[in-house]
């Protein structure tokens, strides 16, 4: 009996060494998997996210041609070389295409506002006509924003979008005043520069409509009607900041 008892006791040594040796090997292997499992991940999500861009380019080379209400998330995907399952995975319509393009230009647009102005500026207005210049540039450069943002065919949840992205304008035309001039502390500052930003969306939109471009005509359009509203909230004359 003392025999067997010790025989069982080194038995039962033995085996939590092994066990503990299989279960750190186990740990390893989990580990090494879920490492090619996030690597898989990263790798499909990286494919993702560049089919999506493709998507995206292949609907503004058409819009560069094409009339935004003839064109299909289907051609879309024929032109982006991208299946037409795939494309369907990414975007439920083309018009979800659409606002994905238009988040784009939106964050663009700012970009351009928000750049540094060069060069003296003699008073406030013309701080405004600068910003605009490069409205006007920012739409004659890209066709399919002109057709999205502010071209007739353009749809309500886009243009509804693009009012919230208008909100942002505002803000930046009202900082880049600010920048160099004190501004008077007037009732709902802000909103007034949203409104200014919206008359010349307003005359854009009408030069599309007639002329199916931006016209140097309207963007002095744009200017007038911007201006001289803000011109009833501002004196002509502010007082000048010291730049550093």
């Amino acid at each position: 009996m003392r025999r067997v008892y010790v025989v069982s006791t080194a038995v039962r040594t033995a085996e939590p060494l092994a066990s503990r040796s299989e279960r750190s090997e186990s740990a390893h292997t989990r580990l090494n998997d879920v490492g090619l499992l996030g690597t898989r991940k990263s790798s499909l999500r990286q494919r993702g996210i560049a089919r999506r861009d493709k998507l995206l380019q292949a609907a503004e080379t058409l819009l560069e041609s094409r009339e935004m209400d003839e064109i299909s998330l289907g051609d879309v995907a024929l032109q982006a070389k991208v299946p037409k399952g795939s494309a369907y995975h990414f975007y439920l319509n083309i018009v979800d295409v659409y606002a994905s393009l238009v988040a784009r230009y939106d964050k663009e647009l700012q970009a351009m506002m928000t750049a540094p102005l060069r060069g003296p500026v003699g008073a406030w207005p013309e701080v405004v006509e600068i910003l605009l210049d490069r409205a006007a540039e920012f739409y004659l450069r890209k066709p399919s924003a002109r057709q999205l943002l502010v071209g007739p065919k353009t749809l309500p949840e886009l243009k509804m979008r693009d009012r919230q992205n208008d909100v942002v304008i505002g803000r930046i035309f009202e900082d880049q005043v600010a920048g160099f001039f004190a501004l008077p502390a007037v009732p709902k500052r802000s909103e007034v520069f949203f409104r200014s930003v919206e008359i010349a969306d307003l005359m854009f939109c009408l030069s599309m409509l007639r002329h199916g471009v931006i016209t140097q005509e309207m963007t002095q359009e744009a200017k007038r009607g911007s201006v001289a509203y803000l011109g009833s909230y501002f004196p002509a004359k502010l007082p000048r900041k010291k730049r550093s």
